[in-house]
């Protein structure tokens, strides 16, 4: 009994603490990419103070909800694209995609998008990028670990 307690007291206390999969990417000079473990990713403004808040939010029931994780992305000094799935407690993939423009130059986020809308959204402002799986876009990417 006490084996499997003190088990679950150091599986619960590893949770809590960043790990090796905790990085982030800079966008820009106001804007990252957060990876908070291997499976979930974040585009957050960083404010000078250090907080930190996430830019694809969608409204429920009158709270604010984070999308779910980002699983394909691209960005150029003008935009980001972004398609994000929802992460379930299995973490299931192809989960309710949505789809993501963020203006960085004007600081506007486009979403959540439906495929169509999105890649109507694209060609209208003349967007050239195209969405890559993270993994792939972020391989050469530097990263911050704290």
């Amino acid at each position: 009994m006490i084996k499997k307690l003190v088990g679950s007291l150091s599986i619960l206390a590893l949770a809590g603490c960043s790990g090796a999969g905790d990085y982030e990417i800079a966008v820009n000079d106001k804007y990252q990419i957060v990876a908070i473990n291997t499976m979930e990713h974040d585009f957050v403004r960083r404010y000078p103070d250090g907080a930190m808040d996430n830019v694809f939010k969608v409204v429920v029931d009158d709270t604010e909800e984070m999308i779910g994780n980002m699983v394909e992305v691209d960005w150029d000094e003008a935009y980001l694209i972004a398609k994000s799935e929802e992460v379930g407690e299995r973490r299931l993939k192809h989960q309710n995609p949505q789809y993501w423009i963020f203006d960085l130059e004007w600081e506007k986020p486009y979403g959540p998008l439906d495929l169509d809308a999105f890649t109507k959204l694209k060609a209208k402002k003349g967007i050239d990028l195209e969405l890559v799986p993270y993994e792939e876009r972020i391989k050469d990417e530097e990263r911050s670990y704290e």
